[in-house]
């Protein structure tokens, strides 16, 4: 089968290779799976670089996520059968043909929504539901605030503002998103490089600041939410897309009552118990069906292509997630 691999660690252009190796068989109470789309996240690009929360034994096999159909049973599985579209969870990367997952580890997937939105429905309608709902509680009416706003997780905490009755302020690095992000149901839209955030942001909020802020850059931009807080107020670093360390005045936590909080999907995978993951996926099954948490799909390539897959994910020109297919 064919398989992406990296012996090092480096520029995910330079150090993926494509190679032909051994496929997998199931053992007692494991299912094979043949991966038919697997989307390019930033995760899985920072693994790559070695610059992520825990890194893989070299060689290694990236990706967190995909989706793909059941073409083998083990002894002993009773509860899935072979032609089912699944998500295999916990797989040892999935930009490969075949994984083998515990049976009870492949969520099956409604037929309404199909393997491309199957293969999306795990890292960013997760993180974006979890935080909202479980670790910000955000109530109705509440200001989010939250940076990198055209990114996907972004595009779903705007979809999911509508939803359940809460307002967003979204901050951008780009003009030009601006209007499509309105459209899309954003209630108040910075532009990064036109005005100032904390600024705005007051001004929006009676100078009370905001309760709720996402941050997924780090750096200045999430320097700028964490000033933006009001009392009370909690920050969620979900992500560290600039590399850079984030700059805190201690008075703003002190005065404030403000908090800043790391929030990894990982964790809160780790710690779930089988029904929550269960209801969890219940829930996004239900709002990808109903198209609130829609993932856009930029380009596909062919898994032998992934060079030009992960430099074209990179670029970042069309909102929407770069598929590797095949």
């Amino acid at each position: 089968m064919r398989a992406v691999r990296f012996a090092s660690f480096g520029e995910p252009a330079d150090v993926l290779t494509v190679e032909n190796i051994p496929a997998p068989q199931p053992g007692p109470n494991q299912v094979l799976v043949r991966i038919q789309v697997r989307p390019i996240n930033p995760s899985d690009l920072f693994v790559i670089r070695g610059l992520y929360g825990a890194l893989p034994r070299l060689p290694a096999v990236p990706g967190f996520e995909g989706a793909g159909v059941i073409v083998g049973v083990g002894e002993g599985v009773i509860n899935r059968t072979i032609g089912q579209l699944v998500i295999p969870m916990g797989a040892p990367g999935l930009w490969q043909e075949y994984v083998v997952v515990p049976a009870d580890r492949a969520i099956p997937v409604p037929g309404e929504i199909g393997d491309r939105q199957a293969a999306t429905a795990l890292v960013n309608p997760a993180t974006a539901w979890l935080m909202l709902t479980e670790t910000l509680r955000v109530e109705p009416g509440e200001w989010v605030l939250q940076n990198a706003a055209n990114s996907i997780v972004g595009r779903h905490v705007i979809r999911l503002a509508q939803r359940l009755g809460f307002r967003t302020i979204n901050v951008v690095r780009r003009r030009e998103v601006m209007d499509d992000l309105r459209a899309l149901g954003a209630h108040e839209l910075i532009c990064e490089q036109d005005e100032q955030v904390v600024a705005r942001v007051h001004a929006l909020t009676g100078g009370k600041g905001v309760r709720y802020a996402l941050d997924s850059v780090g750096g200045a931009s999430g320097s700028r939410l964490a000033a933006s807080l009001g009392v009370g107020g909690m920050m969620l670093v979900y992500g560290a897309i600039a590399g850079e360390p984030l700059t805190i005045h201690p008075g703003m936590l002190l005065f404030r009552s403000a908090s800043i909080r790391g929030w990894w999907l990982t964790h809160w995978f780790q710690n779930a118990t089988p029904e929550q993951v269960q209801t969890l996926f219940a829930t996004l099954f239900g709002l990808i069906a109903d198209g609130t948490l829609t993932t856009p799909i930029a380009a596909e390539y062919d898994l032998s292509d992934v060079r030009e897959a992960v430099i074209a994910a990179e670029r970042k020109t069309h909102a929407g997630k770069v598929l590797l297919v095949g």
